[in-house]
């Protein structure tokens, strides 16, 4: 694909994801009147704004590009003719989103229909006015403004940011956090996998570790830290121009990456990924 071709993804990326934070924000400002569903169960929420949001993003992209394929979170997905499909995840943190917390974003990320390679992507943290974006080959930006992961590998001075993971992944946490927390600075629990990703994309973390995660979650995140010089992977290696699909996803710098997957391994027991545990992004 020609540089002018990433170009116009990222620019509809950025569209989608702008109109999709406008929403949300919108819905803040009247939180008192939103309809709030629980999905799985009582950590697994879904509100008028999630949907709201989605069909705000899915408007633009249907402008823009109407030959495109889409999966969504909420709407699920849409086939596509072009081979370029949409991962979209309207609010990535919506029990943040609900408790007026700020650690919440929208993602919105283009990808190479038949092989997954991400192609641009966008995170847009509406509470911190911070829009981050990169498309492949073309380094990610933060406020207009060129950012790179941080060259770190001194685990005593990391920060990591981390998640519980799946339901069933979660009786390891302990394990994880005992692993992690004697041989790292600190760690961040937020509740965007997205925005973590952006975090470590603009330095504002050293690493993530960020199991059970669906495509729309990290598709957008996974390429801005690539972009920004920065390896992605999960606890088998690395994983070049995607996301991992067993949906564990671990990013940092070169220079941890080794490290710190040499100390989540034991905590996870180097146990096989369901294989249904990550939704068939193909279909």
């Amino acid at each position: 694909m020609r540089d002018s071709e990433l170009d116009e993804l990222l620019t509809t990326a950025r569209r989608a994801a702008r109109a999709g934070a406008r929403v949300a924000l919108d819905w803040r400002a009247h939180a008192d009147r939103l309809l709030v569903e629980e999905k799985a169960g009582p950590a697994d929420l879904v509100s008028q704004a999630d949907r709201e949001t989605e069909t705000a993003i899915r408007a633009v992209l249907a402008a823009h590009r109407p030959g495109d394929g889409v999966l969504g979170e909420e709407h699920g997905a849409l086939d596509g003719r072009s081979g370029v499909r949409w991962l979209v995840d309207p609010i990535d943190g919506t029990t943040s989103y609900l408790y007026g917390r700020s650690d919440w974003a929208v993602s919105v990320a283009a990808c190479d229909a038949a092989g997954g390679r991400l192609l641009a992507g966008v995170v847009v943290e509406p509470e911190l006015d911070r829009m981050t974006e990169a498309r492949r080959g073309g380094g990610t930006r933060t406020r207009g403004a060129p950012v790179a992961v941080l060259e770190q590998d001194d685990l005593a001075r990391t920060l990591v940011e981390v998640n519980l993971g799946r339901p069933e992944q979660r009786p390891r946490a302990a394990a994880m956090v005992g692993a992690l927390a004697s041989r790292v600075r600190d760690l961040r629990r937020g509740g965007s996998a997205a925005a973590a990703l952006a975090n470590v994309a603009t330095a504002r973390a050293d690493a993530a570790w960020l199991p059970g995660l669906q495509p729309w979650d990290c598709a957008a995140g996974v390429l801005l830290v690539l972009e920004a010089g920065g390896v992605v992977g999960d606890l088998d290696g690395r994983h070049e121009g995607t996301w991992p699909r067993s949906g564990d996803v671990l990013a940092a710098s070169k220079g941890l990456f080794e490290p710190l997957r040499g100390l989540l391994s034991p905590a996870y027991g180097n146990h096989p990924l369901r294989p249904d545990a990550v939704t068939d992004w193909v279909k």
